[in-house]
């Protein structure tokens, strides 16, 4: 997969690169604009790409990715192997095989406001983890001493190196979680959103200095920061501005200094390499995220596959990319890109066939009213929502071309976007959107998607609303294939069980892939250091060697 993106970046990338300042330059501080909105600060509550994309750079896993892909670590002292001993496959009572994976921390962590960060902070996340959705693989977290992380996994996993939780601070979040009725009282009253500008909850190079909700995010370098190498900028910036000509318009004017990956949409960023090419380093990079439409499998017109199969096959992708991204962004036909580890070109996705769709509602029951819109089985309009950030001009001409396209077939798609912070909030984490959601994923190179399809992992009100399978897909040969791909050590059974889950995505259709994403990177001429990272949207995980020429 690394190679995949790097051959992409030397055609696409033409001015990102560059090394660190050789001498002091007057910019030391950059603002830097964003087309979403951040709501739910905490980490466990939400995992809105924004988010993520904004606290890389104030939050750090125990291991990171390295450019080329490799697993390195960040606040332990070696990565661990089964050769080095550190991760042992063990018997479990019921006569299966599980592992422990140890990790020992560097000495001398701190937290942002100075106190120890130690291995107890591992399995307080754990179990503030715990409490909203309980991992199908991982039984415990031990912490034997300040130093020892300690994974108890129930199974064989092959990503046994990537399984510690990312660190909470136990000093500040303990007594909050301990004295919360249920996990949505945790969340209402966790420093993360009540006072995020608490360095204590920060263990990557900056921390957050001011946060104004729907509108900023301001950081400085945080002095207790450990890593091979320290912040150039004294103070980033990150404004919200949810409506992307606003964005544009406010980098062309000055206004702000850049626009990263949650910024500009692909339509813009090729117009800009046209007519500011002079002013702004502009990079246009696939990666491996996918735009898709989100189905509410539980919609009383969407349960039968063979409905949400018509719909798949209604869309014409190829015309979404010719006509908005004037041919040059990939058409998805999987929800994974070409490259992973699970991706096969024989199992390619449902074709554009209108007759085909209509033949499919027909055999469904479904049948043209008089003003040529099909009616259920039961007499219900066949009418759905399709619901994506408002303020995004690229969503709207999206939305557009399907409406038409389903309209051809006899659905009606009545477009219902919303700002961004409360299509995640209620839309999707509360299972509210009616139909269908334009939204897109970006994974880690490498990932089982146990968290987006496994059936534990759908959100309900009994669990808080925690989860990521909105779409409501419970499938137990799902669950199965994505255990096994989890669990097999060995890469054939675990091509075998990935094939499976592909297949099944596709025959359920919890999702429909449409094209593979890109990210926009926008900087000054001035800046360097920045280049499009292994992780979608993740550029900030690399955000200390950020700097100017």
């Amino acid at each position: 997969m690394m190679k995949y993106l790097a051959a992409t970046a030397a055609v696409l990338l033409p001015v990102l690169a560059g090394g660190p300042a050789a001498q002091a330059a007057p910019h030391d501080a950059i603002s830097i604009g964003i087309a979403e909105s951040i709501g739910d600060m905490n980490p466990y509550f939400s995992n809105a790409l924004v988010t993520i994309h904004v606290q890389a750079a104030a939050r750090r896993a125990m291991t990171g990715i390295t450019r080329d892909g490799r697993v390195y670590c960040r606040f332990c002292t070696e990565v661990p192997t089964l050769a080095n001993g550190r991760a042992r496959i063990v018997d479990l009572p019921d006569g299966k095989k599980g592992m422990d994976v140890r990790y020992t921390l560097k000495p001398d962590l701190k937290w942002g406001d100075g106190a120890p960060f130690t291995a107890a902070d591992f399995a307080f996340a754990f179990k503030v983890g715990q409490s909203m959705a309980p991992s199908p693989t991982i039984a415990a977290v031990e912490a034997p001493n300040p130093f020892d992380v300690i994974i108890h996994i129930k199974t064989t996993r092959y990503d046994f190196d990537r399984t510690a939780p990312v660190a909470v601070p136990e000093h500040i979040e303990g007594p909050i979680f301990a004295a919360a009725a249920n996990t949505v009282d945790y969340g209402n009253h966790s420093e993360f959103n009540r006072h995020p500008e608490n360095p204590g909850l920060w263990n990557g190079p900056y921390v957050i200095t001011e946060y104004r909700q729907g509108e900023s995010i301001t950081m400085a370098p945080n002095k207790y920061w450990e890593g091979e190498k320290k912040p150039y900028f004294q103070k980033i910036t990150w404004r919200m501005i949810e409506n992307t000509a606003a964005l544009q318009a406010n980098l062309l004017s000055g206004d702000i200094d850049m626009a990263g990956e949650i910024g500009l949409t692909v339509d813009q960023a090729l117009a800009m390499q046209k007519t500011a090419a002079g002013r702004f380093d502009i990079a246009i990079v696939p990666t491996l995220g996918v735009q898709q439409l989100y189905v509410k499998m539980d919609h009383p017109l969407l349960t039968d596959p063979r409905v949400r199969k018509a719909i798949a096959m209604s869309i014409d992708r190829k015309t979404i990319v010719d006509r908005l991204f004037e041919g040059k962004v990939p058409v998805a036909d999987s929800f994974i890109t070409a490259g992973e580890f699970g991706y096969d070109p024989k199992l390619g996705f449902w074709p554009f066939d209108p007759a085909g769709a209509r033949a499919l509602l027909a055999e469904a029951g479904f049948k043209p009213g008089a003003d040529g819109i099909l009616v259920s089985p039961s007499g219900e309009r066949f009418s759905i929502d399709v619901s994506a950030a408002s303020g995004n001009r690229l969503y709207d001409l999206q939305e557009q071309v399907m409406q038409s396209q389903l309209k051809a077939v006899g659905i009606e798609l009545q477009i219902k976007n919303q700002p961004f912070r409360v299509l995640l909030a209620e839309g999707l984490r509360m299972r509210k959107y009616n139909g269908l959601a334009l939204l897109s994923w970006t994974p880690f190179p490498d990932w089982v998607p146990q968290i987006r399809f496994d059936s534990t992992q759908i959100p309900t009100e009994a669990n808080g609303w925690f989860g990521n399978n909105v779409y409501g897909v419970a499938d137990p040969a799902l669950d199965k294939a994505l255990l096994g791909a989890l669990t097999s050590l060995d890469p054939a059974p675990r091509k075998q069980y990935w094939n499976d889950i592909v297949r099944l995505v596709k025959e359920d259709l919890p999702i429909i892939p449409l094209y593979v994403l890109t990210s926009q990177i926008v900087t000054p001429k001035w800046m360097t250091g920045i280049a499009p990272p292994p992780l979608p949207g993740l550029s900030t995980g690399w955000i200390e060697e950020w700097g100017v020429k």
